[in-house]
């Protein structure tokens, strides 16, 4: 998929440095995975796995553009309790 404009959230942005993300992979995951996108059942239209992260976003075909809304990594370390 191309799409001429992506947009950001807020949030989707401020959860990029605390992922460890860049907007060029995300934005490169959206494009490449588009086809085989799922229906998000939140805030966003899309949903995508792109193996160590997931992407919800919404597309305008009409405008040629997509809203990134939220990123996250599918698995984060775990935290080591003090004992």
């Amino acid at each position: 998929m191309t799409a001429d404009r992506v947009t950001w959230t807020f949030h989707a942005e401020e959860r990029l440095s605390q992922r460890g993300l860049t907007r060029a992979r995300v934005e490169q995951a959206v494009r490449d995975l588009h086809p085989i996108r799922e229906i998000n059942r939140g805030r966003a239209a899309w949903r995508v796995d792109a193996g160590s992260f997931v992407v919800v976003y919404d597309r305008s075909p009409g405008l040629n553009s997509i809203r990134i809304v939220s990123v996250w990594v599918k698995h984060r370390p775990r935290r080591r309790h003090a004992r």
